[in-house]
């Protein structure tokens, strides 16, 4: 096997991972979203956690989604968010323990698709320029 194969393989290799693991995220992001929402816009969605334009443009649908994803954050990263966009918040939040696990999938799931994407990147870089 060639350099040039090994490097196909990977790089193939490492897209198709990718893509089913995006193919459990995004469902999963979808299910946290319309969980979320509901129960956390009372008590998050407002002045000092959002600016005053994130409060206006997270209301519609493609927007929306950040404003889920600042959600499942605080909910899997409690301290992180806290000393962050949540500065001050210390109530407790209404959520079961699945959501929680699920938010905390979200979120190992989303740093392994990051970082895969590295030697992705770097395998596309280097055919690129040495080939």
């Amino acid at each position: 096997m060639t350099s040039i194969e090994f490097m196909a393989y990977l790089f193939f290799g490492i897209m198709g991972v990718a893509i089913m693991l995006m193919a459990i995220l995004f469902p999963l992001w979808t299910a946290l979203h319309l969980t979320l929402l509901p129960k956390l816009d009372a008590i998050l969605f407002r002045q000092p956690f959002f600016q005053e334009r994130e409060l206006w443009n997270y209301q519609i649908f493609p927007l929306s989604l950040l404003r889920s994803l600042n959600y499942i954050y605080l909910v899997a990263f409690p301290r992180l968010a806290k000393k962050k966009r949540f500065k001050g918040f210390d109530e407790s939040l209404p959520i079961s323990w699945p959501t929680i696990a699920a938010c905390k999938l979200h979120a190992v799931l989303c740093a392994l698709i990051l970082l895969m994407g590295i030697p992705y990147i770097g395998i596309s870089v280097w055919v690129f320029m040495f080939l």
